[in-house]
């Protein structure tokens, strides 16, 4: 299968991988393996550690089921560039998802160019293009805003043996998607940079006509929140529009202006809410934001377009793209399932709602059907198999998306397809939801439950747990399964799928 593979770049690109991945987590597909990789020179920032976290255990868990497995929870493939090496060439690099950056070990700027090694002539040109401030940066929670620095930081990427792999294992038929910030430091730097040595196709001396001509996406997240503080801060929300103009003008005669770009994804939101000033490190952890969640389905989109065309380094008929939805009560701006454009809802309304089901299965009701036909016959779902790593990778992954689903919700602007209320721990820090309904099938906002017949009532009698065990068994019953994994993603796709079309949509 080709692959897809995506850098994501600072904090931004880390969060959208976040709300891409709980896309392929509940079944929506792509014809591509997905290979992150996320760059960010922040070594402990929270949001990235989140989401290798999650990368990791939906690793995990798609590798414990059947390949041949299709349609179902957790099958579209998720590869690191380490497995990708390693799987064809045998050689031995780090299957982690973020990629270090050489010689960056959280000093500053001026140790990182080693400025005072410099002769006179090269210490005037740094002095010229750097302030002192510049170099006195701290490279340990990244750029702090300052593009011309992570331009320079960044270009050691380029050198690794991480970068080399890739071009050398890059095939004709793969894809490269590249997310960033255009407001801050990393992202607005990265993009370009990344962009460029593509385009070169080469790396350490090795060329790869594949990769130069390659059909490359982007999604370039334009402010969508503001940042607490006073000037006093390193980073000022007050800049971000006037960044993002310089930035603007740099993409328009050297991205799109050389047609170095296939498809280039704009989104961005006026940017209502606002998060605390944290430079970097294990504090800033942003809540999830549908900004983010629209640059995943960005990400679908460009999967999905077979028409997009290289030659000679350059695109052919490059598209320019941005999102929006079908409507939206801007006195109070929570977007649901109702809200956006048809084609958008095709791609994900089914899919999540049937992982948002699958969870509250599984926390409310599992634990009392240890005795049903779909858990009893082999492969067993018993105690042996709700002990595995398996299910504790997926216990691990499905809290961290109600966590996702709670913040979606909680920002603004709110992403609230199903009630739920978000729970938080004493710094408020969201740590889930709860719902008030009995009736799994009233949790979806604005979507009533199918009103039915006397016949159908009595046909579908039981509560709305019932309604899914019975799918689960009838799902099951009679088949076979390669191993519990398989089976247990398989039933659980197919009788959620089975019980929304009968209930709701």
């Amino acid at each position: 299968m080709p692959k897809l593979y995506i850098f994501a770049i600072g904090g931004t690109g880390s969060r959208v991988v976040k709300s891409l991945t709980m896309l392929l987590a509940s079944g929506v597909k792509t014809n591509y393996e997905i290979v992150p990789i996320i760059l960010d020179p922040d070594a402990s920032a929270a949001d990235v550690s989140r989401t290798t976290r999650l990368l990791n255990n939906y690793r995990i868990i798609n590798k414990s089921v059947d390949p041949n497995l299709k349609n179902s929870f957790f099958s579209n493939r998720i590869e690191s560039l380490g497995d990708v090496v390693g799987a064809s060439t045998g050689e031995s690099i780090s299957n982690e998802f973020r990629l270090n950056i050489a010689d960056l070990h959280g000093g500053s700027f001026s140790k990182f160019i080693d400025y005072n090694s410099l002769d006179k002539s090269n210490d005037a040109l740094i002095s010229l293009l750097f302030s002192k401030s510049n170099l006195d940066l701290s490279l340990e929670v990244g750029f702090q805003g300052n593009p011309n620095i992570g331009s320079v930081v960044l270009n050691k990427f380029t050198e690794s043996i991480e970068y080399l792999q890739f071009v050398q294992n890059f095939q004709k038929e793969d894809k490269i998607f590249i997310i960033s910030s255009i407001f801050g430091g990393t992202g607005a730097a990265g993009f370009p940079l990344i962009l460029k040595n593509i385009r070169e196709g080469s790396a350490s001396g090795h060329y790869n006509d594949h990769l130069k001509n390659a059909v490359v996406g982007a999604v370039t997240v334009l402010p969508y929140f503001k940042l607490d503080g006073d000037n006093s801060e390193a980073i000022q929300s007050s800049t971000f529009i006037s960044k993002t103009k310089a930035a603007l003008g740099y993409y328009h005669k050297n991205l799109s202006g050389n047609r170095s770009i296939n498809a280039l994804y704009y989104i961005g939101d006026n940017a209502s809410n606002n998060y605390k000033n944290i430079v970097g490190g294990v504090g800033q952890k942003n809540d999830a934001h549908f900004v983010e969640l629209a640059s995943a389905l960005a990400i679908l989109d460009f999967a999905d377009e077979a028409t997009l065309n290289t030659e000679n380094g350059r695109a052919v008929d490059p598209k320019y793209l941005e999102f929006g939805i079908d409507s939206i009560d801007l006195n109070n701006p929570i977007i649901t399932f109702n809200n956006l454009a048809l084609e958008t809802q095709k791609r994900f309304k089914l899919p999540l709602t049937q992982l948002f089901f699958a969870t509250q299965y599984l926390d409310n009701e599992l634990s009392k059907t240890k005795k049903s036909p779909f858990a009893v016959e082999e492969p067993r779902i018993d105690d042996n198999f709700l002990n595995s790593q398996f299910y504790s990778s997926i216990s691990a992954f499905l809290k961290e998306f109600k966590i996702w689903l709670a913040e979606l919700k909680r920002n603004k602007l709110s992403f609230a397809p199903y009630y739920i209320v978000e729970t938080t721990d004493t710094e408020g820090n969201i740590t889930g939801f709860t719902t008030s309904d009995q009736d799994i099938f009233n949790f979806v906002t604005g979507i009533p439950k199918r009103q039915r017949s006397l016949w159908q009532k009595f046909k579908k009698s039981g509560d709305s747990y019932d309604i899914i065990t019975g799918n689960l068994n009838s799902y099951s019953k009679g088949k076979n399964f390669s191993n519990a994994e398989s089976k247990f993603l398989e039933i659980f796709s197919h009788a959620t799928a089975d019980s929304i079309s009968d209930e709701l949509f």
